[in-house]
């Protein structure tokens, strides 16, 4: 089961990182994909040049 997740997601760990939002931001994300699991950006109480934001430090990595 874990190799069909890793290979459906495109990551190579079966790890997904929940987001934390109000603790967490793009760093941990980037962090977490950078190490081979699914990174996640919680983004429900991010205003929206906020989440820009977010999304540019994001792809930038």
């Amino acid at each position: 089961m874990p190799m069909r997740l890793t290979k459906l997601l495109g990551i190579e760990l079966p790890i997904t990182q929940a987001p934390m939002a109000g603790v967490q931001g793009h760093a941990l994300t980037v962090a977490v994909s950078n190490a081979g699991g699914l990174g996640s950006l919680p983004c429900a109480m991010l205003s929206a040049d906020a989440l820009r934001n977010e999304l540019t430090a994001i792809s930038r990595q």
